[in-house]
């Protein structure tokens, strides 16, 4: 029967496991990440070399897999079998399996898993009611905000609202890429608990800094067809057009709080904190706010809200969404 996965692993935390998982669904990473979970509170410590198969729907054959799954543990409770990509399994291997599924054998755990399946087919719709059975489908975008909260808080750590949207808009919506990047992030942050926008600019966006600052230079310096380039330059280079968009309004952002501030003549050091950004950044920074006025920045930062209220409600391809913002900023500065 379907199943919530945040129910399973309270039972997986408690001790409980079933007889027959299914984990199927577009979202190969969250599968991973289950069957990771399961294996490592199901296998008892120590018995992995008796007591857990791992096999491939490939490389396999249904009776092969019926085989291991009716095979009792060796000097423990239970024997922990994953079965990855079943869907490649030959129909009378599915078969095969389905047929177990009726009457599994309690002391085994089989673990499924498929990217796709076909609910119209009634061995498909047998698995699903035999097994405990998740379906993981790729998350919205608007729903990964909320993934990265509960992954970071998983980690022990805290991450600001900021620094969230900075991440995902630099990193795009893969789970797998911004796990990666927590990874890194939480590496760099020594001794501390929390996340902020700095630490995302530091080992995200750092490489990526002098892009988007050659991308503003030559908006404000009215060289379109440079500004052109180097957007065409960063899209070919696999960047995230909601991640040239998010570094774009967090430049313009900065600029915008560094000439309000320009008269309070603070240290280097103080102004780098106030504004959230490495110290190295700061001169160049000041050096583009100095070009623009207050009203021109504040016209800006209406455009970059334009665009990205466009991107992510407007049916034009976004490389043309970002070409179209880059005039009105040239016109605007």
């Amino acid at each position: 029967m379907k199943t919530a996965i945040e129910q399973l692993h309270k039972e997986w935390n408690a001790g409980r496991f079933a007889p027959l998982y299914l984990f199927y669904g577009q979202d190969d990473y969250q599968i991973d990440l289950a069957c990771a979970a399961l294996v490592d509170k199901a296998v008892e410590p120590g018995s992995e070399d008796f007591n857990f198969d791992q096999l491939y729907g490939g490389e396999s054959d249904g009776a092969a897999i019926v085989n291991i799954a009716a095979s009792y543990p060796m000097m423990a409770e239970r024997r922990v079998v994953l079965v990855k990509n079943l869907h490649q399994l030959a129909a009378a291997g599915i078969e095969l399996v389905a047929r177990y599924a009726k009457n599994p054998l309690p002391s085994t755990c089989l673990i499924l898993t498929a990217a796709k399946i076909d609910a119209r087919r009634s061995v498909w719709q047998q698995l699903i009611q035999s097994c405990s059975a998740v379906e993981f489908k790729p998350l919205y975008d608007n729903q990964v905000p909320e993934w990265l909260q509960r992954r970071i808080s998983q980690s022990g750590l805290t991450i600001t609202t900021e620094a969230i949207r900075l991440l995902q808009g630099l990193t795009g919506s893969s789970l797998r890429q911004l796990d990666s990047e927590i990874e890194k992030i939480r590496i760099n942050l020594g001794e501390r608990k929390e996340i902020g926008v700095e630490d995302v600019e530091r080992v995200v966006g750092s490489s990526r800094q002098f892009s988007v600052f050659e991308l503003c230079d030559a908006v404000g310096q009215h060289r379109i067809g440079a500004g052109l380039a180097i957007l065409d330059h960063m899209l070919t280079q696999g960047e995230q057009p909601t991640g040239i968009l998010a570094m774009l309004a967090r430049h313009f952002l900065i600029l915008s709080k560094l000439h309000s501030m320009r008269g309070r003549r603070l240290p280097e050091e103080s102004l780098a904190k106030a504004l959230k950004i490495q110290p190295f950044f700061l001169r160049n920074y000041s050096a583009q706010a100095g070009a623009f006025t207050g009203a021109q920045l504040s016209t800006a930062l209406g455009h970059l809200l334009e665009a990205d209220a466009q991107l992510k409600s407007s049916y034009q391809k976004p490389a043309l969404v970002l070409e179209l913002l880059l005039f009105k900023l040239r016109y605007t500065l």
